[in-house]
Formats: C-alpha cells, structure tokens, sequence
C-alpha cells in the first residue's frame, strides 16, 4: 500500500506538476493549450475553456494538499485569466474556446464548460478563501439550472445567446445525442464540490435530483454500467459500454452521495457502484492496463491515458469499501503498468494520449490540447495520497 503512495507522490511532485508549471503563458494569460507528440509547444495554439478550467483545479488542490507557494502562484495566474477572458460578461457564463490572446473563437455555451468552471472556482475557493470566486460559483449554478435543466434531465449544448443547439461537442459515433452521460457525471461532479464548500441545501436538491437520474436512467443493472448517449427521452442512442467513465463514475457517485450524509443513500449507492467497479475489474482490467471501450460489439482495445488513472482510484475506492486486497493489488499493477508504458519517458514530456494493443503510444497524438490536461493523472495522484493519508497516516508519518 505505502509502495503505491511513493509512487504516486513521487509522479505528482517530478512529473505531472512541473510539467504544467512550465506552460504557464506570461505574456497573453493562462496556460498554452497544445504541446505535440514530440514535446514542442504551440505558443499560439488556442486555449480551451475546459483546459484552462481544470487546470485551475489542478493548481488549486495541489496548494490544498501541500501548501506549495508556486501552486497558488499558478492558481492565481489560470483564475486572472478565466475571470477575465473565458466569461461572457454579456450573455453571462463560459465560452467554449478561445485564441492564444483571449478572444473567443467558438462562443457557443456548452453545460460541460459550466460545470467545470464551478468545479474550478470551488477548488480555488478552497485554496484561497475568497467569497467573490464562491459567489462566481454559485452564478454558474444558478446558470445551469435556469438555462439548461428541463425537468428531465439537463439539455448540454447552446448559442452564445442560450438558444439550445445541437449537442455536437459532446456527441460521438456519428449520432447527435441530446443528453450524455459523460456530462451528467460532471455536473454531478462539480456540484459535489459547491456543496462541499458552500452547504447550499439549493445544490443539495440537485445532487438528490442527479443521483436519482443516475440510478434510474443512465445506469444498466444489466450490463452493470452506465449507458453513454441518450435521446432528451433517456433512450440510448448508441449501444456503447465506456470502461473510463464507468470506474470513474464509480468513485465520483460515491462521493456525492457521501458528502450528503445520507446513511441510507449511501448504502444503496454503494451497492451498485461496486458492481460497476467489479465489471471492469472482470471484463476491461488486466495487469497490462485497462481497455477503451466497446460500441456496436466491437472493442477498442487500445489503451487511453485517463482511463489508467482513474482506474487506480476506481478500484482503490472499491478496495476502502470492501477490503477486498484483489483491487488494492490491480491499483498497485496499474501504476506500475503506467510507469512502464503510459509515461512518456523523453525529457520535460508527460503521459502519452493512448498506447496501442500492443503499448506502443500512437504516433502523432498530442501531449497537451484542450482535453489533454493534469486533471485526471494529477487527480488520480491526489486522491490517492489524500485517502492513503486519511486511513494511514500514524504508518505514513
């Protein structure tokens, strides 16, 4: 257990934060947003909101962790920008990209911009105290549920204007879907966090509302996971087993449920997101890492950079729940596989996108664009230093 603490600190301190430290832009605001399979970075590559949003995340929760001086300097630096570039001061909320300087590019509306803006403000709200980043916060929220929920479900994806569009950023596979796990699961996610640090009981309501969703909309009982794309009547669109949004939705369900404090909730959430976790640990896992995705019966067995990561929590969060030592031991092969072949070992590199079948990294992917970010492997490492200190801390120290 403490093998896989070292090794995860060891990643989060010599790797992972000081890979992003080094791509802070000083000159225009935020951080470059794409960094190219050999390393070069593109200093006027344009700037995605949910990039930048996560980062501010990163930064914050690192300073939360360790109390580093350079990660609240780096905090500081992501919120200037987001404040001051990423929202719509006009038509409110967050743009969906932006240029190297700032301007927006794409000035659509999508929820997932939204809610990992809160989810970064709470983070940073955390680090630093300030009510005015709390109250921005709670602007975004207000947001989502005036704009985008409609008594079913949340719609996703909108104009400038919040006149609603087709969800194309979100969809795959060829099909339009107008509602998507991927984005329920994160305004899950970040209202877990508002709730957290505000006890709104108005973001309470919402979290009972979207865990409910969950349970009784997105998850299979069948397949014991979460079905992926949907019409605005909660009908699949495309049959499609994620195995990364499955295990990390395990531990993000969980921790919404928990920070409610509902015994009872809790109990019956707990329930089923363990079958989750155990159907990958069966069906997706090996020692040699954790498998795409399967759509229409075929599988992608290729192996993708954030799914690893947030397997290592998926599983550890099993193991804290049942002292089952099998998922305990996958976490522990997991970093390990990672180690081997996920890192990218050339100098001032990160991790690769994805590996082939064989663990070859696919040729050409880039490091850093605006879903490549320290999001998951940076949180993979902090979840699992927080939790390992919780439980073990007289061993630690």
């Amino acid at each position: 257990m403490l093998d896989l603490l070292k090794e995860v600190k060891k990643e989060l301190d010599e790797r992972i934060f000081p890979f992003w430290s080094n791509l802070a832009d000083y000159e225009n605001g935020g951080f470059y947003g794409y960094v190219g399979y050999e390393g070069i970075i593109n200093k006027n590559s344009e700037k995605g909101v949910i990039l930048n949003t996560r980062i501010l995340w990163f930064f914050s929760a690192i300073y939360c962790l360790q109390k580093k001086p350079e990660a609240l300097r780096l905090a500081n630096h992501a919120y200037e920008f987001m404040e001051t570039k990423l929202f719509d001061d006009e038509y409110e909320g967050l743009y969906w990209m932006v240029d190297f300087k700032g301007v927006p590019t794409d000035n659509r509306k999508h929820i997932y911009n939204q809610a990992f803006g809160i989810y970064g403000l709470c983070q940073y709200y955390k680090a630093t105290g300030k009510e005015e980043v709390l109250n921005k916060a709670k602007k975004l929220f207000a947001l989502i549920e005036n704009k985008c929920e409609n008594s079913n479900g949340y719609l996703e994806e909108f104009d400038r204007l919040w006149n609603e569009k087709e969800n194309e950023m979100l969809s795959e596979n060829n099909v339009i879907s107008d509602r998507t796990m991927n984005t329920h699961l994160h305004i899950l996610e970040a209202y877990t966090l508002l709730y957290e640090v505000s006890k709104d009981n108005n973001v309470a309501k919402r979290l009972y509302y979207i865990l409910d969703l969950i349970k009784n909309k997105i998850y299979s009982p069948k397949k014991h996971s979460l079905k992926v794309f949907f019409d605005k009547d909660w009908s699949e669109t495309v049959d499609i087993q994620s195995y990364g949004h499955d295990i990390e939705g395990s531990w993000l369900i969980d921790r919404a449920a928990e920070i409610l404090e509902d015994k009872k909730l809790i109990e019956s959430t707990h329930e089923y997101t363990l079958e989750i976790a155990e159907n990958i640990y069966k069906n997706a896992y090996s020692t040699l890492g954790v498998i795409n995705e399967t759509v229409d019966g075929i599988t992608d067995a290729g192996r993708v950079w954030w799914v690893q990561a947030e397997t290592i929590v998926g599983f550890y969060n099993a193991y804290e729940k049942t002292k089952d030592i099998k998922y305990l031991n996958a976490a522990n092969d997991l970093c390990k596989y990672i180690k081997k072949f996920v890192v990218d070992k050339k100098e001032n590199s990160e991790w690769y996108w994805k590996l082939a079948k064989d663990n070859s990294p696919i040729i050409n992917m880039p490091i850093v664009e605006p879903w490549k970010c320290p999001y998951h492997n940076g949180r993979m490492c902090i979840e699992i230093i927080e939790r390992m200190w919780k439980s073990h801390e007289e061993e630690i120290s």
